[in-house]
C-alpha cells in the first residue's frame, strides 16, 4: 500500500502544481495590465525644460512588466508542475511587487503586496519555493534601498534599520506560511493514504466479485446441463372430455408412484393433482389452445402435488393439434430443480450487484465522511480558540469587534450544520442499502413501494450518476403485497440497463435521463423506468426476455438479468414487464403487479 499511496500522492502533489502554475498564469498578466494603469494614472508624463514625454514608470510598466512575465509564462505553458516553473514565478511575482512599489513610488500601502504575493505563492505547498521568493524580495530591498532608496520607502534618506524591519515582518509571515505547507502536505499525504486504501478494498471486492462471476458461469452451466438432459414426458389429451388418452410413464417420477400404481392410474385423476390454485389457469389455456387461439411451443407453468404431498414445478408444451380438433398433444417436462436453480441464480444476481455497489457506496458514504471530519475538526479548533482567548471587557470592547471571535461565531454555526448534514447522507445511504439488501420471507408481505424504489434509487447512485440524472415521480400507493426485495432487484436491473445504454450512446450537452415513476391503475401498481439512451434495434426485441440473450461484450453480462427480472414479475407475482422503444430515443419498460396478488406460499427450495 505505501507504494500505491506514495504514487497517489505524487499524482495529487504535480495536480495541485499545475493548478497553481494555472492560477499565477492569469495572476501574472493581470499585473501587468494594472501596473500599466496605474503608472499612466499616477504618472503619465515627465517634463524637462518644458518638454513632455512618456514618464519613466510608464515605460518600465510595459517594458520591464513584460519582461518580468516572459520566463514564467513560457514555463507555464510548456512545463507545467517543473519545479523550476514555480521558482521562476515565485521570483517573477516578487519582482511584481518590488515594480509596484517602484510606480507608486514607495507607498507604504503597496508594501501589502510582498505579502499578499508570499500568500499566493503558498499555495504550491512547497516551502522552497518561498524560499526563493523571500530571497528574492530581500535582494531587492537591500540593492534598491541602497542605490535608490525613495523608490523603495518614498524617502532619500530612510532609517538604516527600515531593511530590517520589512525583512523581519517577511521572515514572520513565511514562518507561518512554511508550517501551513507542512501542514498541506501531511493532509495530501493522509488522503492518498486514505484513498489507497479505499482502491485496496475495492480491489478485494472487485475479486469476490469475479469468483462470484465465475460461480455464477458454473451454475449456468450446469443449469443449460441439466434442461439439455432432462427426460420430457409426452401426453395426448382428449379436447372435448378434457381426458388424458396417453401419458408416459415418465410421470411416475413426478407423482411419486411405483409400476403398479402407475398401471391402475386413471388419467381423469391427473386433473386433481394439479394445484388448486393453478387448475383454473392451466385448463384455460389448454381449451384456448384447442380453440385454436393459443401458439404451439408457448409454456405453462404450473405446480403438480405428488402423492406424499410433495409439490413438483412442471412445464407444459403443447406442440398441435389432431386432425380431427379432437385432440392435443404435448410434453411435460419436470422443472423442479430449474426453477430451484432459477431461484439460486436470483440470489446470486443480487449478491453480484451488492458486491459491485458496495465500492460505490464505500465512495458515497466516504464523501460526507470526510466533510463531517473536517466540520468536527474546525468546530474543535474553533472551541479551543474560544476558549483559550483572553476575557473581553463588554464595556469597552464589543465581541464583533475582535475579527477572530467574529469569524469563529460566524463560521462554528455553519461547521455544525454541515457535520449534521452529512450525519444525515450517511443514515441515508445506510438506510437505503438496508432497505434494498431486505432479506424476503417465505410469503409476500406489503410493504411501501416507492420508499423501497428510492432506496434502491440511493445505493445504485454510483452505477448512474456520471452518464444521467434520475428523476423519481412517485404517485401516492397503496401497501403492496410482495417480495419486495426481488422487486427491488428487478428495479436495480432496469435502471443499471438504463444507465448502460445511455452510455452507450454517449451525450455530449451533458448527463443523460432517467426516469423513474409509480402509479395506481385499477387494482394493479405500474412502475415505469425510462431513459434517454439507444432504444432497442428492432431485429432483437423479442429475445430481451430470452434466458442467456446479451449485446453486452464478453465478460460484462450473463443474459440473466431481465429473462430473471421477467420471471420475477410474472411467475412469482402473477404480473407484465414490457417495454416502448425507439431506436436513438430511448426505451421504458413497464413493471405491473397486482397491489394483492394471488396468494400461495413460495416452494422453499
Amino acid at each position: 500500500m505505501n507504494a500505491l499511496a506514495a504514487k497517489i500522492f505524487a499524482v495529487k502533489r504535480a495536480r495541485l502544481h499545475c493548478q497553481t502554475d494555472r492560477m499565477f498564469f492569469w495572476l501574472l498578466l493581470a499585473q501587468w495590465l494594472v501596473a500599466i494603469v496605474l503608472a499612466c494614472v499616477l504618472t503619465p508624463w515627465s517634463y524637462a525644460d518644458g518638454a513632455r514625454s512618456v514618464h519613466f514608470h510608464v515605460k518600465c510598466a510595459i517594458v520591464l512588466g513584460g519582461v518580468i512575465n516572459s520566463l514564467p509564462i513560457a514555463l507555464i505553458q510548456t512545463r507545467p508542475g517543473w519545479w523550476g516553473t514555480r521558482h521562476a514565478v515565485a521570483f517573477s511575482q516578487m519582482m511584481w511587487s518590488a515594480l509596484l512599489i517602484m510606480i507608486t513610488g514607495g507607498r507604504i500601502e503597496t508594501h501589502f503586496h510582498v505579502f499578499a504575493s508570499l500568500a499566493f505563492v503558498a499555495f504550491y505547498a512547497d516551502w522552497r519555493v518561498l524560499v526563493t521568493a523571500t530571497l528574492a524580495v530581500t535582494g531587492d530591498h537591500l540593492l534598491r534601498g541602497v542605490m535608490w532608496p525613495d523608490s523603495v520607502y518614498g524617502l532619500a534618506n530612510p532609517e538604516w534599520w527600515r531593511f530590517l524591519e520589512h525583512a523581519t515582518w517577511v521572515v514572520l509571515e513565511d514562518t507561518v506560511l512554511v508550517f501551513g505547507c507542512l501542514r498541506t502536505v501531511r493532509e495530501l499525504r493522509a488522503s492518498a493514504e486514505h484513498e489507497a486504501r479505499l482502491e485496496m478494498t475495492n480491489a478485494t471486492i472487485e475479486r469476490r466479485v469475479d469468483e462470484r462471476t465465475r460461480e455464477l458461469g458454473d451454475s449456468v452451466e450446469r443449469y443449460r446441463a441439466l434442461v439439455e438432459n432432462t427426460e420430457a414426458i409426452p401426453f395426448e389429451l382428449d379436447a372435448r372430455s378434457g381426458k388424458m388418452l396417453y401419458i408416459a410413464p415418465q410421470i411416475s417420477r413426478v407423482l411419486d408412484l411405483d409400476a403398479g400404481e402407475l398401471a391402475r392410474f386413471d388419467g381423469d385423476a391427473l386433473w386433481a393433482l394439479i394445484h388448486v390454485e393453478d387448475r383454473p389457469r392451466v385448463v384455460a389455456a389448454l381449451v384456448s389452445f384447442a380453440r385454436g387461439k393459443g401458439r404451439a411451443g408457448e409454456p405453462i407453468d404450473y405446480r403438480l402435488v405428488a402423492k406424499g404431498g410433495r409439490i413438483s414445478d412442471v412445464r407444459t408444451f403443447l406442440s398441435d393439434r389432431a386432425q380431427n380438433g379432437t385432440s392435443i398433444r404435448g410434453v411435460t417436462l419436470d422443472v423442479t430443480k430449474q426453477k430451484a436453480m432459477e431461484s439460486e441464480l436470483r440470489q446470486a444476481q443480487k449478491l453480484e450487484s451488492v458486491g459491485r455497489l458496495a465500492a460505490g457506496v464505500a465512495h458515497e458514504i466516504n464523501t460526507p465522511i470526510q466533510f463531517i471530519s473536517d466540520s468536527v475538526q474546525f468546530a474543535h479548533d474553533a472551541i479551543v480558540d474560544l476558549l483559550g482567548l483572553p476575557e473581553v471587557d463588554t464595556a469597552t470592547h464589543a465581541a464583533g469587534a475582535d475579527p477572530d471571535i467574529a469569524y469563529l461565531v460566524t463560521e462554528l454555526p455553519r461547521a455544525l450544520r454541515r457535520a449534521m448534514e452529512g450525519t444525515v447522507r450517511v443514515s441515508t445511504i445506510v438506510r437505503s442499502m438496508k432497505t434494498f439488501a431486505h432479506r424476503d420471507t417465505v410469503n409476500a408481505a406489503p410493504v411501501d413501494l416507492n420508499d423501497a424504489i428510492r432506496s434502491t434509487v440511493t445505493i445504485a447512485a454510483s452505477e448512474y450518476k456520471y452518464v444521467a440524472a434520475v428523476e423519481v415521480d412517485c404517485q401516492p400507493l397503496p401497501p403492496v403485497t410482495c417480495w419486495v426485495g426481488e422487486i427491488n432487484q428487478v428495479v436495480l436491473n432496469l435502471l443499471i440497463n438504463a444507465a448502460h445504454a445511455i452510455k452507450e450512446k454517449g451525450t455530449s450537452d451533458g448527463l443523460g435521463t432517467i426516469k423513474i415513476s409509480t402509479r395506481h391503475d385499477h387494482g394493479d401498481v405500474v412502475v415505469s423506468v425510462s431513459d434517454s439512451g439507444t432504444g432497442i434495434p428492432e431485429n432483437i426485441r423479442e429475445h430481451v426476455f430470452d434466458p442467456f440473450f446479451t449485446t453486452k461484450p464478453v465478460g460484462q453480462g450473463t443474459g440473466q438479468g431481465l429473462a430473471l427480472a421477467r420471471s420475477i414479475v410474472v411467475d412469482k407475482h402473477h404480473g407484465s414487464l414490457t417495454f416502448e422503444t425507439s431506436v436513438g430515443t430511448g426505451t421504458t419498460f413497464h413493471l405491473r403487479i397486482p397491489v394483492q396478488p394471488p396468494i400461495y406460499v413460495e416452494n422453499a427450495a
